[in-house]
């Protein structure tokens, strides 16, 4: 058996076993599905001032989430108001949580412009990726179509380029797989960088973390103190409760 031919079959493994790990996951779902509805039985009755909105119930981030925070409410109605901007990683999926971080700061400062971009790579990263892309693409026409190039260079038929012509199908997986892992290691620059006017209020790049959904508000809400332009009498989002028996 060829090694292409124990790659592929090491794919279907991996496949498998991504299969069999999802069919697992559906029983935990259920025990905690009642796990909530105890939950709920025995606190249902609490103020619904408490809890989530339900768009951010629903909504699906990879942001650390808290049972004690705050829904935050609008307390600050000032037009002049710094632009809050985030430049964040796409390719390494922040996208969401920019949209749940955008709908928090909007929650409470209704009239605060938000804005957010893509954090591009270093240039000369982006060129590379961009010539590691053109090559995957030529590479995959060669076998596709059975061309040989070498020949023309005086180089005759290599007997990797015969393999490639002789199992095209695994030989383009290969290709594709290694490209696409090469490209995103380039563009990938695991950003979240957040600013607020022309202060940087966090990066993760230095952090090595998104913030959690209390640490953002508190540093919009920090910054606004340091600019004079505070909320009056506001509690601050994320603000633990804490019931005196």
């Amino acid at each position: 058996m060829s090694r292409f031919g124990v790659f592929i079959i090491g794919v279907l493994f991996v496949m498998s076993i991504c299969d069999v790990l999802k069919s697992e996951e559906h029983p935990h779902n259920e025990d905690h599905a009642h796990e909530k509805d105890d939950f709920e039985a025995e606190f249902g009755d609490e103020d619904a001032g408490n809890s989530f909105s339900q768009g951010t119930e629903e909504d699906h981030i990879e942001v650390r989430e808290q049972s004690s925070f705050v829904k935050p409410t609008a307390v600050h109605h000032a037009k002049d108001l710094p632009t809050l901007r985030v430049f964040y990683c796409v390719s390494c999926g922040y996208k969401q949580a920019f949209d749940q971080f955008t709908t928090f700061a909007k929650e409470k400062y209704p009239n605060m412009e938000v804005e957010g971009a893509n954090f591009a790579p270093v240039l000369w990263k982006a060129y590379a990726a961009q010539a590691v892309s053109f090559i995957k693409l030529a590479l995959l026409v060669i076998v596709l179509t059975g061309s040989n190039p070498f020949e023309r260079l005086g180089y005759g038929y290599p007997g990797f380029l015969q393999h490639a012509h002789g199992n095209k199908m695994s030989s383009c997986m290969l290709l594709f797989m290694l490209g696409n892992l090469v490209e995103q290691s380039l563009i990938s620059t695991g950003a979240f960088e957040v600013y607020l006017g022309n202060e940087q209020i966090w990066s993760k790049i230095e952090s090595g973390r998104v913030p959690s959904p209390q640490e953002f508000m508190q540093l919009i809400d920090a910054q606004l103190a340091v600019l004079g332009k505070a909320p009056v009498n506001s509690e601050s989002f994320g603000e633990f409760q804490q019931t005196i028996q």
